[in-house]
């Protein structure tokens, strides 16, 4: 390995600590959930994903291998999504959410393998007859999935906790 392979290497998981040592600091801190709006940004990634696959559509041998990103990305967001504690705020009756570790671990889990495939493909691409695209593409695919169901799962859980909480008779209250 290079000083130039090296510092592709290093670089990223460099910038990933500093973003995640960032992130754990605020993890266990509360914030406001405006679980109403929680499908806007499952929405820009799924534009942005879907705006990205038309702009080099997949061929049709690679739609498996989607379908699959897609399903581990569903997964993998259902679960991320669970971990995220939803509660109602005891004083004004709004929702707060909580982050948990798991979702250090899968930013985690995502940077490494997608570094460790960039890696392996640039040196056996030929030898295991894949395409970057295809795996480019299927990370996109992925995320995008992941994001969209970590948001339903929370939408549906803040849903459930709002109505739990609203009083008899009264609509939902924000």
């Amino acid at each position: 390995m290079n000083q130039h392979q090296a510092i592709q290497l290093l670089l990223p998981l460099l910038i990933v600590a500093v973003v995640i040592a960032l992130r754990a600091r605020r993890l266990g801190q509360a914030r406001p959930l405006r679980w109403r709006n929680l499908w806007v940004r499952p929405a820009i990634f799924v534009a942005i994903a879907a705006a990205a696959l038309a702009s080099a559509p997949p061929a049709a041998a690679d739609l498996p291998w989607l379908a699959l990103a897609a399903a581990a990305g569903g997964v993998a967001g259902w679960h991320w999504g669970r971990t995220m504690m939803i509660e109602m705020h005891p004083e004004n009756g709004t929702l707060t959410v909580k982050g948990g570790q798991a979702a250090i671990l899968v930013m985690l889990v995502l940077v490494v393998l997608r570094l460790g495939l960039r890696t392996g493909l640039q040196m056996e691409a030929p030898a295991w007859h894949i395409r970057a695209v295809l795996v480019t593409d299927a990370f996109i695919v992925l995320s995008a999935v992941m994001f969209a169901m970590r948001g339903l799962e929370m939408f549906l859980r803040a849903r459930k906790v709002m109505q739990a909480h609203a009083p008899s008779g009264a609509g939902q209250p924000e």
